[in-house]
């Protein structure tokens, strides 16, 4: 049989045409690297990067390096920082910290997914043992546009989060993700899922043309990870089969304490609560299912599939009794037994602790790894032939030139590593290309197109007589072996229905130096209904210079901008027209017409000064001033524009009613929808002097009549009119009493007009009716009937007045209070009385404090009753002259130590008597 050895050297498709060799380049560890590209690995020694754990590279469709990175700086093909590049929020020590994912439909712009280390202290509530930036960030996702920095990239959206946890669970939002993350393309083929694991939930998330969908697919699993255990029970790998039917993952510890094990005297962490689970998934919904316990009771960390996905490869740590990791373990899975749990089987130990397994290009699974207390190994052991049983597995080693291989090796897109096809020209009546991405020999293949035809090509053709949904199966031999179909629906779209014929986009030929050459810019988009029938929202529109350009343009990223100016008069572009989703386009015709124009004047506009520098414009008292001015057609619609881009372009009309600062104002007039000319004038503000709208005027009782003026400065009062509520039109008027009243100022000359408004209030003088003494601490709280922002003094009326009604510390004895208003509307004065006594007294005949008397009384100015001596159980035990005093003696009876009571009746030179209670203390010494 004759062979055939098929290299694919052209994938530029519309069905988001990848191949392999997007993973042809890795980097990792200490400064480790291999390129895959020329059919057997060669170790690279270039790279920049140093990292434990996480790391992503990506290439382009031939296998040319693009960008890599360790989750927090990116480099780019130069081994430099990319522009813009560093502070990713992964972390170069999280299991997987970094996948790149293209972004479908484009060749230039890609998508870094990034996972955070969630440490526990930058969890709790001790800053001081926070690390990195303090905080546990998640799950982000960066852009990156290849086509900035001539080529190398540039990163241009950095760290927009994706929630993978529950906001209102504050423990959760602390964590927010764990360190696993791994990527497969949609069953659409064009499309991919991004998918991680939180606590007992999967997130995918799908990544369309349209960018990244930030709502995931959420999956719950029967399996809780425990928060308590983290960090390591974030820890651990998660893969998607390449086929996309399948997901493993390796929880490094599922602890659900932070419980520790002492051993000889040392503290370590507790080991064998790892776990591996296998779900089903499935990538056109996202949903996974079907959870199934592999793995238990063991450290796991790496997981990896075969590429025809039979076989799945898991990686354990193994400990000491001194719970120091000895080396590893390695386990194959057969993915076809009936039962895959029983089909464990253990193929190898190593030396070296378990690192990442990962798949390459070559069919064969790389592990990483180093041997504990050494700075890392420098080569990686390979399993030659994943897709053999366990007991026929061949290993070898792959020198790293002098690197270091650590823990982590860059994960991909797993579909990369799947045997498949790819398809473009999907539109009836296209050749639709069927072709395949492998490097490998191919003996013959057998193509089935879904509608009773068949081929043989390797690269085929085929012309779909219908539109519809065909499912299109690929039988591929390779060395002898047929292998199993792989089959793919493919949907082939009618072409877009458009306008038959060109549509005349017609512009004025104006504000440029020359308005009858025919040249102006245009604003294409305002073709765009037309052009569609319409249906604007159901299709993407692209312009270019000529049919050519827009074919050849396979991702629609070298279109003309909307805005554009015509080279040549009448100029005739192309417009290629997709319906949204689709690569199925028709080509339309646009015919640029720049029509002569009249400059047309218009004077200044002038607006009344609403206070603040602005001023209110009505456009439709303007249209009709121009063209009754201009003596311009009743047909002419005038439209109105705040830049002249804007008037160019025909884009942002303004509305009628319109608040503005001074400005330029540009306008075009149409007439039944053709140009008829152009103008400008300025928007000017007629600035009001500074006037109140409201204005409170406080008048004591006594002064009305007041007189109140409309606040004009003198030097322009003759400029305005006013108009009183009352019917005064004088500049000043008298007011009698207490009201409120307003005043109509205009502007003689432009109208314009501002409302001031006076609120007359009539204030008097504080009147007081009460005095409020505290006898415990000697206060005075002094009460008024009207309060008009009240001032008060105690004993000297030329004294400073103070705003507080109150007096602390006021000495026994008589004194005079005042109260007045910050008008000066008046002055009023009392008379008041404080009482003085002593808070104790000590009657054992020492001559000191022997009696209780109340001191100070001013018999003049007051009258004093007897006063009243009470025990604290309200026994009355004695009365007294207010001139006299009490020994504390009760029937001939010392009293004891205690508080007692006494009340005295105070009236004043007005007859008004209060009653004053207080206690004191009697001390038996």
């Amino acid at each position: 049989m004759k062979k055939i050895y098929f290299i694919l050297l052209l994938i530029l498709c519309f069905t988001n045409g990848y191949a392999q060799r997007e993973a042809g380049i890795w980097y990792f560890g200490a400064n480790a690297g291999i390129n895959f590209n020329s059919g057997a690995p060669v170790a690279l020694t270039n790279g920049n990067l140093n990292t434990q754990e996480g790391c992503a590279t990506y290439s382009d469709k031939d296998g040319n390096l693009l960008f890599y990175t360790d989750g927090s700086t990116v480099y780019n093909a130069q081994h430099s920082e990319m522009q813009n590049g560093s502070g990713l929020l992964g972390q170069n020590s999280s299991t997987q910290s970094a996948i790149v994912i293209p972004k479908p439909g484009s060749s230039s712009i890609y998508y870094i997914f990034t996972v955070d280390a969630p440490n526990k202290q930058n969890a709790d509530d001790d800053f001081t043992n926070d690390i990195g930036d303090g905080k546990n960030d998640g799950l982000n996702y960066t852009e990156v546009d290849m086509r900035l920095n001539g080529g190398l990239g540039g990163v241009t959206n950095k760290n927009n989060p994706l929630t993978t946890y529950n906001p209102s669970n504050s423990d959760e939002t602390k964590f927010k993700c764990s360190e696993k993350i791994t990527a497969v393309q949609h069953a659409d083929g064009i499309s991919f899922w991004v998918i991680t694991h939180f606590i007992d939930n999967f997130y995918a998330f799908k990544i369309t043309r349209s960018g990244v969908q930030t709502n995931p697919v959420i999956s719950k699993t029967l399996i809780t990870v425990p928060l308590t255990g983290y960090l390591a029970n974030a820890q651990g790998y998660l893969k998607s089969s390449p086929n996309g039917k399948k997901l493993a993952v390796a929880h490094g510890a599922t602890k659900t304490s932070d419980l520790l094990i002492v051993k000889t005297g040392e503290i370590v962490l507790r080991r064998n609560t790892g776990k591996v689970f296998l779900y089903d998934f499935n990538n056109s919904t996202g949903l996974i299912s079907n959870e199934t316990g592999i793995l238990s009771g063991e450290n796991p960390y790496g997981v990896e599939f075969s590429s025809k996905s039979k076989k799945l490869y898991v990686n354990s740590n193994e400990f000491n009794s001194e719970y120091n990791i000895t080396g590893s373990t390695l386990y194959q899975f057969d993915l076809e037994s009936s039962n895959i749990t029983a089909s464990k089987t253990k193929i190898r130990s190593f030396d070296f602790n378990a690192g990442a397994l990962q798949l390459a290009i070559d069919e064969k699974i790389y592990i990483a790894g180093y041997v504990p207390m050494e700075n890392g190994r420098s080569r990686l052991t390979v399993i030659n032939n994943p897709e053999a049983n366990a007991s026929s597995c061949i290993f070898g080693e792959f020198s790293l030139n002098s690197r270091k291989s650590l823990l982590g090796l860059p994960p991909f897109i797993q579909s990369l590593f799947l045997f498949n096809f790819k398809y473009e020209f999907t539109c009836v009546g296209d050749a639709t290309h069927f072709f395949i991405n492998t490097v490998e020999t191919i003996d013959s293949v057998l193509w089935d197109f879904g509608d009773g035809t068949t081929s043989t090509d390797i690269d085929a053709y085929h012309i779909y007589g219908a539109p519809g949904t065909y499912n299109v199966s690929l039988t591929k031999t390779t060395n002898g072996e047929t292998k199993d179909p792989i089959v793919k629906e493919v949907v082939i779209n009618e072409k877009p229905v458009i306008l038959s014929t060109a549509y005349q986009l017609i512009q004025c030929d104006s504000y440029d130096s020359n308005p009858n050459d025919e040249l102006s810019t245009f604003n294409l988009e305002n073709s765009i209904a037309a052009l569609t029938l319409n249906k604007a929202d159901d299709f993407n529109v692209y312009f270019y210079l000529n049919d050519t350009d827009a074919k050849n343009d396979l991702y629609n990223e070298n279109s003309l901008t909307l805005i554009y100016k015509n080279t040549v008069p009448n100029q005739i572009l192309t417009a290629k027209i997709l319906y949204k989703d689709s690569d199925c386009f028709s080509l339309g015709k646009v015919e640029l017409i720049a029509n002569s124009s009249l400059l047309l004047n218009a004077s200044d506009f002038i607006g009344c000064d609403i206070g603040d520098g602005t001023a209110s414009f009505d456009f439709s008292t303007k249209e009709n001033e121009i063209k009754s001015s201009l003596n311009l057609p009743s047909t002419v619609v005038i439209y109105f524009y705040d830049s002249e881009e804007n008037a160019i372009n025909d884009v942002s009309p303004l509305g009628n009613d319109y608040i503005s600062s001074e400005k330029p104002i540009y306008f075009r007039a149409e007439n039944n929808g053709l140009c008829y000319g152009a103008g400008t004038f300025n928007l000017i503000v007629n600035y009001f002097p500074p006037v109140e709208s409201d204005e409170n005027v406080p008048v004591c009782e006594n002064s009305f009549p007041i007189e109140i003026n409309a606040g004009i400065p003198l030097d322009i009062q003759q400029n305005y009119s006013y108009n009183w509520s009352n019917g005064e039109n004088t500049y000043q008027i008298s007011v009698a009493n207490e009201q409120q009243i307003s005043v109509t100022i205009k502007d003689k000359i432009f109208l314009c007009e501002k409302v001031k408004t006076f609120n007359i209030n009539k204030v008097y003088t504080p009147k007081i009716i009460d005095i409020n003494i505290n006898l415990n601490n000697n206060t005075v709280a002094i009460i008024t009937e009207n309060n008009f922002d009240n001032l008060y003094v105690i004993d000297n009326p030329y004294n400073n007045y103070q705003s507080e009604n109150t007096f602390y510390n006021v000495t026994p004895g008589l004194h005079t209070v005042y109260a007045k208003n910050k008008y000066d509307c008046g002055i009023t004065a009392k008379n008041i009385f404080v009482l003085g006594f002593p808070k104790f007294f000590t009657p054992n005949n020492d001559g000191i404090n022997d009696l209780w008397e109340i001191k100070g009384l001013n018999f003049e100015e007051f009258r004093y009753s007897n006063i009243l001596i009470f025990n604290r159980f309200g026994k009355h035990l004695a009365t007294i002259n207010p001139d006299s005093g009490w020994d504390g003696i009760y029937n001939g009876e010392f009293l004891p130590s205690d508080d007692y009571w006494f009340s005295i009746d105070v009236t004043d030179d007005r007859n008004l008597t209060k009653t004053y209670k207080a206690h004191f203390s009697l001390l038996r010494l």
